[in-house]
C-alpha cells in the first residue's frame, strides 16, 4: 500500500511541473523596410515568412512606418493585419515624414509597453529597444524585447547599447526573451557582455547575413533567467530572397 501511495505522489507532482511549462516559439527578423533582395517592396513576402514559420511572438527590425519610401505604410499594422497578432511599434527616429525602428508582433496580449533609449555617439542613428509584457494562456507572463544594435564599424555604441540592456535586466525575475539584429559576431564584446545576464538559444548557429549567401551572424534570440528557459529547437529559416537577413526561430519552454 505504501508503495503504491509513493508512486501516486510521485506522478502527480510530474504532472504538475509539467502543467506549469509554457510552449514558445520565437522568431527575429531585420526586414530592411519591406524591401527584398531585387531591390522591390515586398511587404508580403515578410508576411508569408510568418505565416509559414507560425511564431507566438516575433521582433522586427527596420521596420517603417508610414515613411516616404515605403509609400506611407504603416507597416507593422499590415503585417498584423494579414497575421492576426498583436503589435507595438518602437520608434528609433523620424524618418521621411514617419518613423523608423523595430517592431513586435504577438499573438498573445500585450499588457504593458516600454520603449527604452540606448546610448549612441554623436552623430550616429539612434536606437532603442522595445520591452512588452506579454500575458501567456493561464496566469503566466514574460517580457518580450526587441533591438537592433548600432550598425557602425567600430563596435563602442554596440558595447555601450549591450551594457545598457545588461543594466536593465540584471536583477530580473521576470522571464526575458530578447531578439534582434545586434550587428556582431557571437565571440564578440558586445555579445559577450549580453551573456553575463542572457542566455544565447541560437548558440550554434551559422551565419544569418547577407540572406543569398551568408558569411555572419548577426541575428539573435537570447533569454534569462536561465534556470527558467529550455531550448528545444532553433533553425535559421533559408530565405534568400525576401529580406537581407535570414529570419531565425526558436522553440523555447518557459519554466
Amino acid at each position: 500500500m505504501k508503495k503504491m501511495l509513493l508512486i501516486t505522489v510521485v506522478c502527480f507532482t510530474s504532472f504538475s511541473l509539467c502543467a506549469q511549462t509554457q510552449k514558445v516559439k520565437v522568431l527575429t527578423y531585420n526586414i530592411h523596410h519591406g524591401e527584398n533582395m531585387k531591390q522591390a517592396l515586398d511587404l508580403k513576402g515578410i508576411a508569408n515568412v510568418i505565416l509559414a514559420t507560425n511564431p507566438d511572438l516575433v521582433a522586427l527590425q527596420e521596420v517603417d512606418s508610414v515613411t516616404s519610401r515605403t509609400q506611407q505604410s504603416d507597416q507593422l499594422k499590415e503585417l498584423a493585419s494579414i497575421t492576426g497578432m498583436y503589435t507595438y511599434f518602437v520608434k528609433a527616429i523620424d524618418l521621411e515624414g514617419g518613423g523608423y525602428g523595430t517592431g513586435i508582433l504577438s499573438r498573445f496580449p500585450i499588457s504593458s509597453t516600454t520603449t527604452l533609449p540606448l546610448p549612441s555617439g554623436k552623430g550616429n542613428e539612434a536606437r532603442a529597444a522595445g520591452i512588452v509584457t506579454i500575458k501567456l494562456p493561464g496566469d503566466s507572463s514574460l517580457q518580450f524585447v526587441t533591438t537592433h544594435l548600432d550598425a557602425g564599424k567600430k563596435p563602442a555604441d554596440r558595447i555601450a547599447q549591450a551594457n545598457a540592456l545588461a543594466d536593465y535586466f540584471r536583477n530580473t525575475s521576470t522571464p526575458v526573451i530578447m531578439a534582434g539584429d545586434f550587428n556582431a559576431i557571437p565571440s564578440s564584446k558586445e555579445v559577450n557582455v549580453l551573456k553575463q545576464i542572457f542566455t544565447d538559444a541560437t548558440h550554434g548557429m551559422g551565419p544569418t547575413f547577407p540572406s543569398d549567401s551568408p558569411t555572419i551572424k548577426l541575428d539573435y534570440i537570447l533569454v534569462a533567467p536561465r534556470h527558467r528557459w529550455t531550448v528545444t529547437g532553433a533553425r535559421i529559416i533559408e530565405e534568400t530572397v525576401a529580406s537581407d537577413h535570414r529570419p531565425v526561430l526558436c522553440e523555447l519552454e518557459m519554466k
